[in-house]
This record gives structure tokens, C-alpha cells and sequence, in this order.
């Protein structure tokens, strides 16, 4: 698996050389395409060769691409990495009701919990409260706890003037950070067989990435946690500069916790789609979620 995450900012020609990746822009940068977990181009005046779109999708590499607003808005999905797709695509379509709910049980339990350690690391009030919350979640969350708990979570985590709905810096990094990991799950549902628009809570026509949308859930208090050791409702005037997003882009360096054990964010993703591969072939019951710690940069040795 590769290591390196590259943000691509400047007016470059980026192709294919001798298994690396080139970064054209009068000195050339070379970086070995083993190397490469994913690329964001910021730039809409990057070019780039097929050859180079063929082997990021051969080697799950995930190229995101921004909007004239400097937004991800599309990232490179492979057509072929797994070599039992349609019988994995069979088990999707055919996974019962009860099953689904018990899943999406699980994920916003998880997402819950996740939310009272993020208050907690962060030394807000109201731990207590969602931790009583992971108990009301019922199969399928029919009462909706998911809903109470994120109204009650962003208030105590950004203030109670806080709303996800408004334009300012605090929720231009959340959709930022939020957007980076979707596509991570995204890839890493096509590299393990799966299909992206067929989800077990998210049920849309118009989306197709109704299963990244669901297994998001865990993972978004980890940008979460970042934004807020970054900013307050006092600085919603702030705008979103290449440095903050440099650093928004960077979680995907930063570690969670997965039975215990401390991995790097893609690994974590990678360990919770191949364990709902397994559910769905009758291998067990359970999702391996993550679970949030400190901020913490991964380190390798």
C-alpha cells in the first residue's frame, strides 16, 4: 500500500516514467508509483496522459480532482480490481432487511461514540450525553438517535450558534475534509468488489456512492476533531487558503483505531470494506469500525 498522499497546486504536466510518476514543472519531481496512496489536482490547469489515468486505476492509486471553487468533486474509481465483482454484486442485492439494519446499527453506535470522544479530546461538555444516546440506538436507528446526536454534538463541539447549513470556514473545512475520505471509501469499495451505489442505509437514485455515504459515518469525527483544534465561531470570516487545505488533506496521514490497534486512516477503511465483504458472504455479523484517538500522525518505520 502506498504511503505518499501529493497535492498537485501548480500549472504542471504530470505523466508516466519508468514506473514513477513525473511531476513536469522545469525540474521534474520523480515519485515511485509503489509509493503513491492517492493525488489531489487543485489545479484546473494541470494536464495529465491516459497512460498515467490506466495505472493510478490499475494500482488503486485515488486521483481527486477539484472545482472551480478548489473543492474535491471527483475522484478515479477502477472498473476491474477484483475478479469476483458479480458474485460480490449478487450478495449486495441479495442482503436481507434485518441484516442492513443491524449493520446501520452498528455504524451510528460507532459514529455516536466517536462523536463523544472527539467532545472529550477536545474538552467540551456533553461526553456523557451521547455515550447514553449509543444506548437508545435501536436496529436501523428507527428513532432517529443518529439525527439528536449530531444536533447535539456540533453545538457543543463549535458553539451553540453553530449550523452545518452556513457558509463559513468552519463548515467549508468539514465538507473539504468530509470529501477527501469519501472518495477514499469509494475506492477502496471498487478495489474490494463492491458496488459504491448500492448502500445499506443510503438508499438514493440520483447518488452513487450511497455506501460510502453510509460507512463515512465513523470516520467524519476525525476531520471533525481536526477542525475544531483549528477553529472557532470567532474566525467564520477566515477563508479556506491552500495552507488549511494542505492540512485538511493531510488527515488522511493521521491514525484511528481498529480492535485496538492504532492504523493509518486508509487502513482503517481498508479493514471496515473488507469486513462488510465478509458479512455479506455469511463470514460473521460485525463491522470493523474505527474508533477516534488523539490526532496523531502515522508514522512509518
Amino acid at each position: 500500500m502506498g504511503f505518499r498522499n501529493v497535492k498537485i497546486e501548480s500549472n504542471v504536466k504530470l505523466y508516466i516514467e519508468n514506473q514513477q510518476l513525473v511531476i513536469g514543472s522545469g525540474t521534474d519531481i520523480k515519485i515511485p508509483l509503489e509509493d503513491i496512496n492517492s493525488i489531489l489536482i487543485e489545479n484546473q490547469f494541470v494536464t495529465v496522459s491516459a497512460y498515467m489515468l490506466q495505472k493510478f486505476a490499475e494500482l488503486g492509486i485515488a486521483l481527486y480532482v477539484c472545482d472551480e471553487k478548489h473543492l474535491p468533486n471527483a475522484v478515479l474509481l477502477p472498473m476491474v480490481r477484483h475478479s469476483r465483482h458479480y458474485k460480490l454484486l449478487k450478495y449486495q442485492i441479495g442482503i436481507s432487511k434485518p441484516l442492513q439494519k443491524r449493520l446501520w446499527q452498528q455504524v451510528v453506535i460507532q459514529k455516536i461514540m466517536n462523536q463523544s470522544l472527539c467532545l472529550e479530546f477536545s474538552n467540551k461538555e456533553g461526553v456523557e450525553e451521547l455515550r447514553k444516546m449509543c444506548k437508545e440506538v435501536q436496529s436501523g436507528d428507527k428513532t432517529y438517535v443518529e439525527a439528536k446526536a449530531a444536533a447535539f454534538y456540533f453545538r457543543r463541539l463549535y458553539g451553540a450558534d453553530f449550523t452545518r447549513g452556513e457558509d463559513h470556514i468552519i463548515n467549508a473545512c468539514l465538507n473539504y475534509g468530509y470529501a477527501i475520505i469519501r472518495g477514499m471509501i469509494a475506492r477502496s469499495l471498487v478495489c474490494y468488489g463492491l458496488e459504491p451505489a448500492i448502500g445499506i442505509f443510503h438508499k438514493s437514485e440520483l447518488n452513487s456512492y450511497n455506501l460510502a455515504d453510509d460507512f463515512i459515518e465513523p470516520f467524519r469525527s476525525i476531520v471533525d476533531l481536526y477542525v475544531a483544534s483549528k477553529f472557532d465561531m470567532s474566525q467564520t470570516t477566515s477563508v479556506l487558503t491552500p495552507q488549511i487545505k494542505r492540512g485538511l488533506y493531510g488527515i488522511v496521514n493521521y491514525e484511528m483505531k481498529v480492535k485496538g490497534e492504532k492504523r493509518i486512516l486508509s487502513n482503517c477503511i481498508d479493514n471496515l470494506i473488507a469486513s462488510y465483504s465478509s458479512v455479506l458472504q455469511g463470514k460473521g455479523e460485525r463491522l470493523n469500525l474505527p474508533e477516534l484517538m488523539q490526532l496523531q500522525i502515522h508514522s512509518y518505520e
